[in-house]
């Protein structure tokens, strides 16, 4: 058993990985806070028998009786528990789905927000004032320097991936999740509090958008000038795109290209225009100071509507999508971008404010015990070593390029530590 101060839990390598290696980094180094980063699906069993930690970093913490959550706060109950909240920036029905579910969410979870807004939300859900840190958006920091300095250069993701870096690039990161929502899983989210009504709304609206919005980019990969590359959100394999592409429209694709390498970051820096349907990498872009523009091939229903769509110009139309494509005159989204850094990045360098917070919580855990309210009688909970063979934790449909091992980690951080190393 191998005692750890802090046991950081990525999900999806592309969205979370660069930022828990550098604080692995920046812990171990400036604080002397050991840390381990895994895999909170993949590596649970090993993790179970093999740490005793401090501090637990959670990539996400709805409900303590969630896959795998549940095994972690029976392993370690009296360990502190850090919830990055990797998903903040809710639409309507994402709000009501993902409250707070119970009492150790509210009453031991710390929740880190990027914004006043993110607090503002959990403090009416129940969470104490004092529970929440807000500190913005880490993974928005990642396109400034020297963390920007990391990534792979046009010219290299050009040759890693047989792409013409002469075109016009059109990033296209996709984020039609309902689309590939099974009836199960519709039932399983109207049994959390979903409207059947509007989860169904949802799936369909995601699917023909998302069918109009591969038609246009087929069409406008015939054009000589262009490079489409389309991405697939994370938790959406690239093999259910490719499916539904050969399905209903088929035919070649041209200088179309389906990529789920790579993290969405190193496309943004390196394209030309960010076209994208609801995601929030259309925020990423506009801070990245690229071109963004909300395709919406249908009306987007009231239960997807999020404010700062308000702040991002919007195709609605074929012509319109060529057009834009094909245009020599595009534009960053001032006001897009100004809400992004008001709110999220207002406070200096949300990594190392991360960093800071999270060695503060193991400095706490070190020189006192917990409360006594917050002490989870261990008498009173099934401490799981051996956890069901046949229980599935790791999905590789929806978890598809997030296999990492410990080798890994280490390789990362060496690269990370050779960025920094000279501005740290």
């Amino acid at each position: 058993m191998k005692e750890v101060d802090v046991l950081w839990f990525v999900e999806h390598i592309a969205r979370e990985m660069d930022v828990a290696c550098i604080a692995k980094h920046m812990l171990e180094s400036y604080y002397g806070v050991t840390t381990e980063v895994r895999h909170i699906y993949l590596h649970i069993r090993d993790n179970l028998k093999s740490y005793m930690p401090l501090v637990l970093v959670f990539p996400f913490f709805y409900k303590a009786s969630d896959l795998a959550i549940e095994d972690y706060v029976e392993r370690w109950p009296n360990a502190v528990y850090f919830n990055l909240a990797w998903e903040e920036i809710y639409y309507k029905t994402q709000a009501k789905l993902k409250v707070p579910g119970d009492f150790i969410t509210k009453e031991r979870v710390i929740h880190h927000a990027w914004g006043d807004f993110f607090k503002e939300y959990l403090v009416s859900s129940g969470v104490p004032t004092n529970h929440v840190f807000v500190n913005g958006n880490p993974a928005y920091q990642l396109y400034r320097d020297p963390y920007n300095l990391y990534y792979k250069p046009r010219e290299q993701l050009a040759r890693e991936h047989s792409l013409d870096p002469s075109l016009k690039w059109i990033f296209i990161p996709e984020n039609y999740r309902w689309a590939f929502f099974s009836d199960q899983k519709l039932s399983k989210l109207v049994r959390q509090g979903a409207d059947i009504d509007e989860v169904i709304e949802l799936r369909d609206f995601c699917k023909v958008s998302l069918l109009r919005l591969l038609a246009w980019c087929v069409e406008a990969s015939k054009y000589d000038t262009l490079q489409i590359i389309f991405r697939p959100r994370p938790a959406t394999h690239s093999e259910e795109i490719k499916s539904l592409f050969q399905e209903h429209i088929g035919g070649t694709t041209g200088n179309l290209r389906i990529i789920k390498k790579e993290s969405v970051r190193e496309w943004i820096m390196a394209s030309d225009i960010v076209i994208s349907s609801y995601s929030t990498s259309l925020i990423e872009a506009a801070v990245a100071d690229k071109p963004a523009y909300m395709v919406e091939p249908l009306p987007i229903p009231e239960s997807l509507y999020c404010n700062w769509y308000d702040y991002v110009p919007r195709i609605t139309t074929a012509q319109d999508f060529f057009d834009l494509c094909l245009s020599k005159t595009v534009n960053v989204p001032s006001r897009l971008k100004r809400w992004a850094e008001t709110e999220m990045l207002g406070r200096g360098d949300p990594i190392k404010g991360l960093v800071k917070y999270v060695s503060s919580l193991v400095q706490e855990r070190r020189q006192q015990p917990l409360p006594q309210e917050h002490i989870i009688d261990r008498m009173k909970l099934r401490i799981k070593l051996n956890l069901p063979r046949r229980k599935v934790y790791f999905n590789t449909l929806t978890h598809e390029n997030d296999v990492f091992s410990a080798q890994d980690v280490v390789d990362r951080v060496a690269s990370w530590r050779r960025i920094l190393g000279q501005v740290d």
